[in-house]
């Protein structure tokens, strides 16, 4: 994450005259200026607003409700619970930044859209891929297998590699074990997620390198960010430039590992999914969610970085490690608790969207507007986690016991675990994987 003074650097970005000009341009699309002005604050703005605190500090600005990165957010906390339970209709989004269709998974050879984050729970034309193309991820990845895996000698073994390279490497803020691609908690992240989701070999050396170049040395995720990826390929920037063809390779790795091995082609009931498609789908779903969520929820808990400095509050200065240094590591409920208090204040997914359907009128900047279909709300989810209104005058600090913490969570796209079809699908597998990891290595540390 960039370490910004918003304050200073960003201040003319947060004005009011911002905000206003993005209310009357999202509420008349069609005017030439709108259509000219807003792309490029969408693009601009929504990379600056991944910045933990940037939505906070707009947040205390303008009220719950405001434009930013060309959307409408919505941060009340009964808003987000009602947006995360519902169907959503969705675009070319991740989170607050703008991401270019044809860079998504498929997109490229002329293949249909495979892309969840993209797809709406039901098109305009009435399709419904999202659901059929989700079944078929979870039919062949998310199953009674992966939990076995999950729970198998393997998976042990890596678990415990983890725990003597935590002995070995520096671990302190900043440390190897956090930085090192191939060892430390990068290096078991690769090699453990891809063995309990796909079974491959986490000792097949070629495999694991290519996965590892692809999604951590080279940064996978910023491919699909529109001008970013471009940019990248470009100056061939982190590698980018023959970026594609190793997307391609890692497919095949996905297309012929053991869990894809007994995959039915073309079934109806996955509206004809392929096996190179969910290969080619499962490349975006691993580089942008599943090796990052665990990646940074990791660097929370166990001490990498310090949380978000949000402004007017102390939270930078909590250090979530001395609350794991009192943990009992074999209480598995109270890591999860303390792992879910580190996602409150420091979300690793901070944002997703969904695109109106109907013309709606809300309360935005102090002022009741009304805005056309089609226009892009933001679902903020880091501002629910921070929502005082909800959790109370302590919402700033580290709480592991806070009433409601569980089933009101909003950091894997659900409410605890009420949504509507679209909660994040390795949420299990992460915070298992977390607990054994906190437990494991925590009791290395205390050694």
């Amino acid at each position: 994450m960039m370490n910004l003074n918003l304050d200073t650097i960003f201040s003319s970005l947060m004005n009011p005259a911002l905000n206003e000009f993005q209310v009357w341009a999202l509420q008349n699309p069609e005017e030439s200026l709108s259509k000219t002005m807003l792309p490029p604050i969408a693009l601009i703005e929504g990379l600056i607003a991944n910045e933990p605190t940037y939505l906070q500090v707009k947040r205390l600005a303008f009220g719950a409700n405001f434009c930013c990165a060309g959307q409408v957010v919505m941060g009340e906390f009964a808003t987000l619970e009602k947006a995360l339970t519902s169907p959503q209709a969705r675009g070319w989004r991740l989170g607050t930044s703008v991401l270019d269709p044809d860079r998504a998974p498929n997109q490229d050879v002329g293949g249909r859209n495979l892309f969840l984050l993209s797809l709406s729970d039901r098109e305009t034309d009435g399709s419904s891929n999202h659901a059929a193309f989700r079944s078929c991820m979870q039919k062949y990845l998310f199953n009674s297998a992966t939990t076995d895996r999950q729970q198998d000698e393997i998976a042990r073994r890596l678990l415990d590699r983890l725990a003597a390279d935590y002995a070995e490497m520096s671990h302190g803020a900043g440390g190897a074990f956090f930085t090192d691609v191939k060892r430390g908690w990068m290096g078991f992240l690769v090699r453990y997620l891809h063995y309990v989701i796909f079974g491959i070999n986490p000792d097949n050396q070629e495999s694991i390198e290519l996965l590892t170049e692809l999604h951590y040395t080279r940064q996978s995720p910023l491919h699909y960010f529109a001008v970013v990826g471009n940019l990248l390929q470009s100056l061939n920037l982190f590698g980018h430039g023959d970026l594609s063809a190793l997307i391609e390779r890692a497919a095949t790795i996905y297309e012929n590992s053991p869990a894809l091995a007994d995959f039915q082609e073309e079934s109806s009931e996955n509206n004809g999914m392929t096996k190179r498609e969910l290969a080619k789908l499962m490349t975006s779903i691993m580089g942008i969610a599943g090796l990052q969520g665990p990646l940074h929820l990791g660097y929370t808990a166990m001490g990498y970085r310090p949380l978000p400095a949000y402004k007017g509050q102390q939270t930078a200065e909590i250090n979530p490690t001395d609350f794991w240094d009192r943990l009992d590591l074999d209480d598995r409920q109270s890591i999860e608790l303390f792992l879910l208090e580190c996602a409150r204040l420091w979300a690793p997914v901070g944002a997703t969207h969904r695109v109106a359907t109907e013309p709606f009128t809300a309360t935005v900047a102090g002022k009741e507007r009304t805005f056309p279909a089609g226009t892009k709300v933001l679902i903020p989810l880091s501002l629910g986690l921070l929502d005082e209104s909800f959790w109370g005058s302590t919402v700033y600090e580290f709480n592991a016991k806070r009433e409601n913490l569980c089933p009101f969570h909003m950091g894997f796209h659900s409410v605890g675990d009420r949504s509507a079809g679209r909660i994040c699908p390795g949420k299990d597998i992460a915070l298992k994987m977390l607990v054994d990891v906190v437990s494991t290595v925590g009791k290395v540390r205390r050694s």
